[in-house]
């Protein structure tokens, strides 16, 4: 096959492309060294070219020469960090050479990247071996489905550490999490929770003016008042392969004479491959496949790493993390991890329990007990999650999606009309998630001013608002509910999709 040169404008051929493409092609027929003389000659036109770095890299590799190769992975991990097959290349050089604790940090990082990728996690096997840490060796190899080189590591472990990592990694891929019950409005209410001690009494710092808004008036004020034995591995673990015979996508175990298993995949161990199709030529307006990695990592979800409660992760999902009693909704979750149990909520007023349900809209809130985690898509809308530092929020009902049990909550509503809104109330330290149609607007309330706020869009406020609903004497559109909001505060507002009614009182 003859390589074809990329035209310049200008009517020549682009001298860089034109290397990169020869390159590409003396690479495929074995042509290694003379490849070489080639992506050196494209460095030389682009100095630091990532394209023409990742082939040389891979050169070197074939040519054994990786010592010529840690520079190059060097100055491609330095220039994009977070490519977990760069990481992992660099990580296999350093292995190449020896240098064990260099390749378990790279090894390390490409894993925690890209979790996909049972390469890394062999190699990282490989540089434990090498290290002489037998058990972290034998845990990633059977991560890995590396039966033989597994098998090899159990001679320097006793059968308690054996059995203990095939628990550990057994457990990983067998935990199921509990299903969550079914959406009903008719689910039948969990019990009471018992009601907590009543705090003392303090009188709120503004009385509200009009006498019909007690029931928020009220809550704005400061009167709120034995496991399983594990299996043993041979119980546990089934080898697919004979001793000898593994193989996996870069590495061919055939020992010769006298060869451990970990040697010889050692030498066998080769890079990604990914870069040396950057070689190969795409229509102009095309574009190429995507590296399995890539795709892999794009929109990566890791429900398990991080703290918060709350996070929210690619794709505007919500990840609700639980350690031991979380309140949330479950309508939209679409992947949940751990063992969890679901109770329905129940409403709370004045400081106590009722045997209401926590539902609005027959959307019910669940005590979700356990350790693990949910995964909350969006629904077209939007995810917000805030953290309480002895802070007050009141936020509409149907707003709510997730909270915290540590944070101090009431149910109440907007009087003024037998169109209540209903609103819970949050105090205290913790975190509250919410889902609206669009981030939400906040609108300053300041000390003796009045803000009028359509009914449907008012979300919720922030301090010391006292809330009253209006419903204008004229009809139609333009007479629709509005709320009266004074005092001081933020005041939230949710944008609505569609017609807006506007909010203005009439006479």
């Amino acid at each position: 096959m003859t390589p074809v040169a990329t035209a310049n404008p200008t009517g020549g051929f682009d001298p860089y492309e034109q290397r990169i493409v020869m390159g590409g092609e003396l690479l495929r027929q074995d042509r290694v060294t003379e490849a070489r003389a080639e992506f050196e000659a494209a460095l030389e036109v682009r100095p630091g070219d990532p394209k023409a770095l990742g082939l040389l890299g891979l050169t070197l590799f074939r040519l054994s020469d990786f010592q010529g190769a840690l520079p190059v992975y060097r100055e491609l991990v330095a220039a994009t960090p977070t490519d977990p097959s760069l990481r992992m290349n660099l990580g296999l050089v350093y292995l190449k050479l020896g240098q064990a604790d260099e390749a378990i940090d790279e090894l390390t990082h490409s894993r925690d990247l890209d979790p996909s990728q049972t390469r890394a996690v062999s190699y990282l096997g490989l540089a434990y071996a090498r290290k002489g840490e037998y058990a972290k060796a034998y845990q990633a190899f059977l991560q890995a489905g590396q039966s033989d080189l597994a098998r090899e590591m159990e001679q320097y472990l006793t059968p308690e550490e054996r059995e203990a990592i095939v628990a550990q990694v057994t457990g990983r891929r067998a935990g199921t999490p509990s299903t969550p019950p079914p959406m009903r409005e008719d689910a039948a209410p969990a019990e009471p929770t018992p009601a907590p001690a009543a705090e003392p009494e303090v009188e709120p710092e503004v009385e509200p003016e009009e006498e019909e808004i007690h029931d928020l008036a009220e809550l704005g004020a400061e009167d709120i008042s034995e496991e399983e034995e594990a299996p043993a591995a041979e119980q546990v673990v089934e080898f697919e392969a004979e001793p000898g015979t593994g193989s996996m996508a870069g590495i061919v175990i055939e020992p010769a004479a006298g060869q451990s298993a970990v040697s010889a995949a050692v030498e066998s161990a080769a890079p990604s491959a990914q870069v040396a199709k950057a070689a190969v030529r795409t229509a102009a307006g095309a574009e190429p496949p995507i590296p399995l990695s890539e795709f892999a990592t794009r929109r990566l979800i890791r429900p398990e790493d991080g703290d918060h409660a709350f996070e929210i992760s690619a794709g505007g999902v919500l990840i609700v993390r639980v350690d031991g009693r979380i309140i949330s909704r479950t309508e939209g979750v679409i992947v949940s991890g751990g063992e969890l149990a679901y109770e329905t909520a129940t409403r709370r007023v004045r400081g106590a329990a009722t045997n209401s349900p926590f539902a609005g809209d027959g959307r019910p809130m669940f005590f979700v007990t356990g350790v693990g985690h949910l995964v909350a898509s969006p629904l077209g809308e939007h995810f917000t999650a805030v953290n309480l530092d002895d802070d007050i929020l009141y936020l509409r009902e149907d707003l709510v999606f997730a909270f915290e049990e540590q944070v101090r909550w009431e149910n109440g509503n907007v009087p003024g009309s037998n169109e209540a809104i209903n609103m819970v109330q949050f105090r205290g330290h913790g975190a509250v998630a919410m889902r609206s149609h669009r981030p939400l607007l906040s609108v300053k309330l300041a000390p003796e001013r009045v803000l009028y706020v359509d009914a449907e869009a008012l979300a919720g406020w922030i301090g010391r608002v006292v809330p009253r609903l209006v419903q204008p004497a004229a009809g139609g559109k333009s007479s629709a509910p509005f709320v009266e909001c004074a005092g001081e505060g933020v005041v939230l507002i949710e944008e609505q999709i569609g017609e807006q009614t506007g909010a203005h009182p009439e006479s």
